[in-house]
C-alpha cells in the first residue's frame, strides 16, 4: 500500500511539472499579444487603426489563447479538488490559499474595471466629438465650394457663348453662317476669355466639325459627349458636368445651325483638385470609423478583458505554487494521518530538506507509526488464535448431529449451529440475538429452571413442523453464575417411529400367529356342520344356515386381516433400480380410474424423463395406497353429499436432487389434531379400517431416504393432500431396521 501511495504521488509530481510548464509557455504567448494588441489601441492617436478588423481578431485569438491558459490552470484545481476527495480533505489548505489569492486579485480589478470603463468611453467620444466633425465636414464642404465656383464659371461662359451666337444677325437668304465662321469665333473666344482648354464642335452624327485646343498644356483630354449630353443638347439645354480625369465639360447646341453642337472643357487647377480629394477621403476615413465604433469600443474592452485575466490567471498560479510550498508539508502529514486512521500502519512521512518543525513532526509521526505498527501486529497474532479457536468450535459444532444453542441470561440467541437452525426452521445471522420464545417457545420454561437452579434439565418435546410433528430430546446445562445456557437437543423422531414399528410388526406377528391357527378349524368346523347337519335340521334351518354363513365370512374376514398383519411384518427390503417415475404415476392413476370409474383421476408433470433410483414396485405399492385413500375419502364425501363431483389430482416434478408426489382430493380430509399419528400403524378414521396403509406407505418412503407429510389440499374448501418426496440418486442407502420376528410361524 505504501507503494501504491509512493506511485500516487509522484504522478501527481510529474502531472504538476507538465501542466506548470505548458501555463507558463501559454501564458507568456498570451501576455506578449495582450500587451501588443493594447499598445495599439491605446497610444493610436486615430480610431482607424484601433479599429482594424485584423486588431480585432488577434483579440480574439488571443482570448482563446487565454482560454487555454485558464483550462491548464482550471485541469490543475480539478486535479487539487479531485486529490482533496481522494485524501478526505489533504488538498483543502491549499485550495484556500488559490482561493484567497484570486480573491486579493479579483478585488483591485474590479475597482479598476469601473474607471476603465470611463476612460474608454470618453476616448471613444471625443474622437467622434461635435467639434472634429464639423472640422472634418467643413473641410470637404470648402473642397466643394471651390469646385462649384469652377463649374458656374463654365456654365456662365457656355450660356455667354450661347447668347451671342443666337443675337448675331442670320444670311439675309435665311441659311445658316459658314461653319468656318463658328469655328473662328470659337477660337477667337477660347483666346480671349481663356476658360476653355478645348472646344469642339460635331454634327448630329458625332462627327466632328472643328477643334481648337490651348497650347499651354491647358487642354483637357479627348472624349466624345454623353448621351445625357446629346438629350440635354436636343432639348435646348446646356449640359454641365465634371468627369473623372478632372476637367469640367459644357455642351450644347449653336443657335443659327440646324445641325451644329458646341462641346467646350477646361482643367480643374491640381491644388483644388488634391484639396477636393483629401477633404472627400478625409469625410469616407471620418465615416468609416463612425461605423467601426462599437468595434472600437469592443477592442478596448477586450484589450482590458484579457489583461485583467491575465492578471488573475497569473495570481492565482502564484498562489497555486505558494500553497504547494506551504500546504504540501502539512497536507502530506495529514493524509499520513488518515491513512493511519483507516488502519494502514505502514504509511511513513518523508523528511523535508530543510530542518524545521515540520521535519520534527514528520520524525515524531514515523516513530508513533513504528510503534503502532508493532502493537497492531501482536494484537493481530493474538486474534488470530482466538479466531482458530473459534473456527475449530463451530466446525465441532456444524458437523455434530445435534441441535446446539447457546442463549445468555435474558433467553436471547447468540450462538446456534447449522444442525439447530434447521431444525428449528430460522436463520442466525452474525451480531442478531433473536429472542428464544421467538424460535422455540418449549425450551423457555426448561431453560429458565435451569439457569436459576444452576443445575442441567433433561427433558423431551413434541414439536409441530411443516413435515410433520418431530419428537425432541433435551437437554439444558447452565452456565457459570447465571450468565446464560446451552441447550443440546436430538431429533428422535425416526428412532421414535422405528421403535414403534418394530413393536407392532412384533404384534403383528404375533396377532397373526395367534389368530391364523385357530381360524381354519373354525372356517372347517362351520362348512362341516353345514354339510352334515344343514338336512337334518327341520325346524329354523334358514336360522342355523345364517349362523353358519356368517361364522365362514367372518372368518374369511378376519383372514383377511391376519394377512394384512403379516404382511406388515414380513415387509421386504427395497431392491433398487433405475426406473421413470412419471410412468409409474401414470399407471397407478389408470389402475385407480378402471377402479373408480365415477371418480377423475388426473395427472400433471413435465414431458421430460423423471429417472430415481429405487423398488419401482415398493413405491407403486406406497402410492397406489394414497391414491385408493384418497379415492375412498372421496366416496365418502360423495355419499354424504359433502361434494358433487369426486376428483383426484397426482402431481409429479422434480426439484433439485429430488422428486416430488402430491396427492390431492376433494374429500372430508384429515383431522387437524393428532394429524402425524395418522403415519404409525393401527392408527386410522375410518370405522372398518386396520391402520395400516399409511404406516406401510411411510415405511417405504423412509426406506428410500425420502419424506411424507400430510395436510390440507390449499386448492379446495375441504380436501386432503398428502406429499411424498423421495431423493433421485440416494448416495446411502439405509438398512431397515431390524425388527424381531420376521415372517409369521
Amino acid at each position: 500500500m505504501a507503494q501504491t501511495a509512493d506511485a500516487t504521488t509522484e504522478a501527481r509530481v510529474r502531472l504538476g511539472r507538465a501542466t506548470s510548464n505548458l501555463f507558463k509557455l501559454l501564458f507568456g504567448l498570451a501576455v506578449v499579444i495582450a500587451a501588443g494588441a493594447t499598445y495599439v489601441a491605446v497610444t493610436d492617436n486615430s480610431p482607424n487603426a484601433a479599429a482594424q478588423p485584423g486588431l480585432f481578431w488577434l483579440l480574439i485569438a488571443n482570448l482563446i489563447l487565454i482560454a487555454s491558459v485558464a483550462s491548464v490552470l482550471g485541469f490543475r484545481v480539478y486535479q487539487l479538488v479531485r486529490e482533496n476527495r481522494e485524501t478526505h480533505g489533504g488538498a483543502r489548505l491549499r485550495l484556500r490559499i488559490i482561493f484567497l489569492f484570486s480573491l486579493a486579485a479579483a478585488i483591485p480589478t474590479i475597482i479598476v474595471a469601473g474607471f476603465l470603463a470611463v476612460a474608454i468611453n470618453r476616448s471613444v467620444d471625443q474622437w467622434f466629438s461635435t467639434p472634429v466633425t464639423n472640422i472634418v465636414q467643413g473641410g470637404k464642404e470648402a473642397a466643394r465650394a471651390a469646385m462649384n465656383d469652377l463649374r458656374l464659371e463654365v456654365e456662365r461662359e457656355a450660356k455667354s457663348i450661347h447668347s451671342d451666337i443666337a443675337a448675331s444677325t442670320p444670311p439675309p437668304d435665311g441659311s445658316q453662317p459658314p461653319i468656318n465662321d463658328l469655328a473662328n469665333y470659337m477660337q477667337q473666344r477660347q483666346a480671349l476669355r481663356g476658360v476653355f482648354g478645348r472646344v469642339q464642335g460635331f454634327d448630329s452624327s458625332g462627327a466632328s466639325l472643328f477643334e481648337s485646343a490651348d497650347l499651354d498644356g491647358k487642354a483637357p483630354p479627348v472624349k466624345p459627349p454623353t448621351e445625357s449630353d446629346w438629350g440635354a443638347a436636343r432639348g435646348g439645354s446646356i449640359n454641365v458636368r465634371e468627369e473623372a480625369d478632372g476637367s469640367i465639360r459644357a455642351f450644347f447646341k449653336v443657335p443659327l445651325f440646324n445641325d451644329v453642337f458646341v462641346q467646350a472643357s477646361r482643367l480643374i487647377p491640381a491644388p483644388v483638385m488634391e484639396r477636393f480629394a483629401q477633404a472627400d477621403a478625409s469625410n469616407r476615413a471620418f465615416e468609416e470609423a463612425q461605423t467601426r465604433r462599437q468595434a472600437l469600443s469592443v477592442v478596448l474592452v477586450l484589450s482590458y478583458v484579457e489583461a485583467a485575466a491575465l492578471m488573475l490567471l497569473g495570481t492565482a498560479w502564484l498562489g497555486m505554487t505558494a500553497a504547494a510550498r506551504i500546504a504540501m508539508p502539512i497536507g502530506a502529514l495529514a493524509g499520513a494521518a488518515r491513512a493511519v486512521r483507516d488502519g494502514d500502519l505502514s504509511v511513513r512521512m518523508l523528511s523535508p530538506t530543510h530542518r524545521d518543525e515540520i521535519a520534527d513532526l514528520a520524525d515524531a509521526f514515523n516513530e508513533m507509526t513504528d510503534r503502532l505498527a508493532r502493537q497492531t501486529s501482536a494484537l493481530d497474532r493474538g486474534r488470530i488464535d482466538a479466531e482458530t479457536r473459534s473456527n475449530f468450535i463451530e466446525a465441532v459444532l456444524a458437523g455434530v448431529e445435534a441441535g446446539v444453542i447457546r442463549v445468555d441470561k435474558a433467553l436471547n440467541v447468540e450462538i446456534a449451529n447449522t444442525f439447530a437452525q434447521t431444525l428449528l426452521g430460522f436463520l442466525h445471522r452474525p451480531g442478531e440475538a433473536p429472542a428464544l420464545g421467538d424460535i422455540a417457545p418449549e425450551f423457555v420454561s426448561a431453560t429458565r429452571r435451569a439457569i436459576e437452579t444452576g443445575q442441567s434439565v433433561d427433558t423431551s418435546f413434541r414439536r409441530p413442523t411443516d413435515g410433520g410433528t418431530v419428537h425432541l430430546q433435551v437437554r439444558v446445562a447452565p452456565e457459570y453464575q447465571g450468565a446464560g445456557a446451552v441447550i443440546t437437543f436430538h431429533d428422535m423422531t425416526r428412532l421414535i417411529m422405528g421403535q414403534r414399528q418394530a413393536a407392532w410388526r412384533d404384534v403383528a406377528r404375533r396377532i397373526a400367529h395367534e389368530i391364523r391357527n385357530p381360524l381354519t378349524p373354525i372356517q372347517l368346523s362351520a362348512e362341516r356342520l353345514k354339510r352334515r347337519f344343514s338336512s337334518q335340521i327341520t325346524s329354523d334351518r334358514e336360522t342355523f344356515e345364517r349362523c353358519t354363513d356368517t361364522i365362514t365370512r367372518q372368518v374369511a374376514d378376519i383372514g383377511r386381516m391376519v394377512e394384512e398383519f403379516s404382511g406388515f411384518a414380513r415387509m421386504p427390503k427395497p431392491t433398487f433400480g433405475k426406473f421413470n417415475l412419471g410412468d409409474m404415476v401414470q399407471s397407478v392413476a389408470f389402475a385407480q380410474r378402471m377402479a373408480t370409474p365415477s371418480i377423475a383421476v388426473t395427472v400433471t408433470g413435465p414431458d421430460e424423463l423423471i429417472e430415481i433410483l429405487g423398488d419401482e414396485r415398493m413405491l407403486a405399492q406406497a402410492l397406489t395406497n394414497v391414491v385408493k385413500n384418497s379415492a375412498e375419502a372421496v366416496e365418502r364425501a360423495l355419499e354424504a353429499g359433502d361434494a358433487k363431483s369426486g376428483m383426484v389430482a397426482i402431481e409429479v416434478f422434480a426439484d433439485g436432487d429430488e422428486a416430488q408426489v402430491t396427492v390431492r382430493d376433494n374429500g372430508p380430509g384429515f383431522p387437524v389434531e393428532d394429524r402425524d399419528r395418522l403415519l404409525e400403524p393401527y392408527v386410522t378414521t375410518r370405522k372398518n379400517g386396520v391402520g395400516l396403509g399409511l404406516a406401510i406407505v411411510s415405511r417405504i418412503v423412509e426406506d428410500h431416504g425420502g419424506r411424507i407429510w400430510l395436510g390440507d389440499n390449499e386448492h379446495v374448501a375441504r380436501g386432503a393432500r398428502v406429499d411424498v418426496r423421495v431423493p433421485l440418486q440416494p448416495n446411502v442407502v439405509e438398512e431397515p431396521v431390524a425388527y424381531a420376528g420376521e415372517g409369521v410361524a
